[in-house]
């Protein structure tokens, strides 16, 4: 462990312990959706969950998704190319974004056929209540895909007199911020909109004169009251984005045009059969749509998928809560090199939570697929929570399996110019096996947790080389491993006006993709009645994010600073500065010879004013 990271322990540990002197003030407990498909208390559940409010995420100025999961531990969010507008990547727990699921509104956005890299780079949070990252296998409830964790958001609508909130910005690199928005409600009827468009020339360098994205995007939410026990509620998000990028290496210059569209639309009904048994029927339908000319070179893809989900939470007396429910979905993807496959899968899920006395929390699940071509698969997980009461102590353990299944995109032949795959009808599924033991500790509004992770992957889907000219995918043998420490410390003082927050990722063993040792993220604020003032700092470890022994990037420490002044009711003006010292790193090194690094942005500056009536 290095200097920095040891001071940094050092200084949170002094921190909290500082504030655990104050008066205790009365808990409030944020609320979750993701850890059981219905609202839950983050401490409720064995499974370790990070929040961050849309309140937060407006405070600190983050308004895409990429950048809002540095302060959760556990989690590193990266760019392709480091700047706006590529391919984004999530790790969570050591398993790169095959591995997690993405859910919006109920909605999971990715299956085996199709990743969740053009959403994550594209996603914006405006309009959410929080944005929720769940740690840890969780194919019980959400199925294949999920064995590092699950992601996503709810829609937001108003709860009051309709608001309008008129945003712009502009800053470094040509970029600029615009948005409408309003929230409210009419009687029975409540409504959330937003719609904008970003701009920005992002930070070029001499291997990378042009890489210019814009971006246009739309959210809206419409929640509909229909009787004291129904509501139904329907969501809409989507963006259409462009990237041209112009790049030098070795190999010479070569140009790009990239547009990627989104859509995703969900239907929610809820319905309260009695005062112990609470419905949600979700109906979703997500489309992805990527077209890419590399120097007259096309390639294309275009990806929707169907879902239904019909889950219940069912009290059984004050000591039993059990959720279950049946999901189907169907997909289809094509791409312009006459790949195609349609996909379907069905299944059923329980997961049981029984309080057997006062403080004590025991949990369990199971569940079981079907998919196209590839037979069953089975998820199981097992947890426990204890709560000193008197202390405000916290304990919680889970074991937990997850699986990733195969695609007709991994076992089909498909024959190209440059190589041949061949096929594999004996392919399995993925399998994760994941274990997590920690602590936490309250002093009224503020909370300190430790949490040890481990996780094995085994039967992994990889390419083969069989013979020359051709691949193929098959299972790897042998179980790759990673594990490491979560610190966390967030809360507030003096009175809610001074915030902080502090995520420690302490990596131990990281066997299936080359991974930062240590990542620490700090933001702190303070909130006057007229003003805000923030700033953070982050240090992220040198990694190369591929195997073992390739070049890794140098370590490297962060520090943005931001604020906002209230003129009045209406008007409000903010200003932000990103890699406040310059600070020059490679994002990723030198792979492909001389001229393929790949740059991380520079300093930006950015100011712009908000209207609101």
């Amino acid at each position: 462990m290095t200097q920095i990271q040891k001071a940094v322990i050092g200084l949170t540990g002094l921190f909290v312990a500082g504030h655990g002197l104050a008066q205790e003030v009365e808990e409030l407990e944020p609320m979750n959706v993701l850890a059981r498909k219905f609202d839950s208390f983050a401490g409720e559940n064995a499974s370790s969950v990070g929040l961050v409010t849309g309140e937060e995420l407006d405070r600190r100025q983050q308004y895409r998704l990429l950048d809002a999961l540095e302060l959760i531990p556990g989690a590193q969010a990266l760019s392709t190319a480091g700047l706006t507008g590529n391919t984004g990547t999530a790790i969570i727990r050591g398993l790169p974004s095959n591995y997690q699921q993405v859910v919006v509104d109920g909605v999971k956005v990715a299956d085996a056929t199709n990743g969740v890299g053009n959403f994550l780079a594209n996603a914006r949070l405006g309009g959410i209540g929080h944005l929720e990252v769940l740690r840890g296998p969780q194919s019980v409830l959400y199925g294949s895909g999920a064995g590092g964790g699950v992601l996503g958001y709810e829609s937001q609508v108003g709860k009051g007199s309709p608001q309008t909130r008129l945003f712009g910005e502009g800053g470094s690199f040509g970029s600029y911020l615009t948005s409408v928005g309003s929230q409210g409600k009419e009687g029975n009827l409540a409504y959330g909109l937003e719609f904008g468009r970003q701009f920005t020339a992002n930070d070029t360098f001499t291997n990378l004169p042009l890489h210019d994205f814009e971006q246009n995007y739309a959210n809206l939410a419409l929640e509909w009251q229909a009787r004291e026990d129904l509501r139904f509620k329907f969501s809409y998000r989507g963006n259409d984005n462009l990237l041209k990028t112009t790049s030098i290496s070795q190999w010479g210059t070569s140009n790009s045009e990239i547009q990627t569209e989104t859509n995703l639309f969900a239907l929610n009904g809820y319905f309260e059969v009695n005062p112990a048994w609470e419905s949600r029927l979700t109906l979703g339908y997500y489309q992805e749509n990527y077209r890419g000319d590399f120097d007259g070179s096309l390639f294309g893809v275009d990806y929707e998928r169907f879902t239904l989900n019909w889950n219940h939470e069912i009290e059984l007396g004050d000591q039993v809560t059990v959720i279950t429910g049946v999901e189907g979905a169907h997909s289809d993807y094509a791409n312009t090199s006459e790949r195609g496959v349609s996909y379907s899968n069905y299944g059923a899920y329980v997961n049981a939570y029984y309080r057997p006395v006062v403080g004590l929390q025991l949990e369990g699940g199971a569940r079981w697929d079907e998919h196209d071509d590839f037979g069953g698969d089975t998820a199981w997980n097992v947890g426990a929570i204890y709560r000193v009461a008197q202390s405000g102590t916290r304990f919680h353990a889970r074991m937990s399996e997850a699986y990733r299944n195969p695609t007709l995109l991994d076992s089909q032949q498909y024959l190209s110019a440059f190589s041949t795959q061949l096929a594999n009808a004996n392919l399995d599924s993925e399998k994760i096996e994941g274990f997590e033991l920690g602590v936490s500790q309250k002093f009224g509004e503020r909370e300190v947790g430790i949490t040890y992770f481990s996780q094995d992957l085994s039967d992994a889907i990889v390419t083969s080389f069989p013979v020359l000219g051709s691949t193929q995918r098959v299972n790897s043998p042998g179980v790759s491993k990673v594990s490491g420490l979560e610190i966390s410390a967030e809360g507030s003082s003096l009175a809610g006006k001074l915030n902080y927050r502090l995520a420690l990722t302490l990596q131990d063993r990281e066997e299936v993709i080359d991974l930062p040792d240590a990542m620490v993220a700090f933001d702190l604020s303070y909130q006057a009645d007229q003003w805000t003032l923030g700033g953070g700092v982050s240090f992220v470890d040198g990694a190369a994010y591929l195997a073992p022994g390739n070049p890794q990037t140098d370590s490297r420490t962060t520090t943005r600073l931001y604020g906002d002044f209230e003129l009045n009711d209406f008007v409000s003006f903010h200003a932000r500065v990103e890699n406040l010292f310059d600070e020059n790193y490679q994002l990723f090194p030198n792979t492909f010879g001389e001229g393929t690094q790949v740059e991380a942005p520079g300093r930006t500056f950015s100011v712009g004013a908000t209207v609101r009536f």
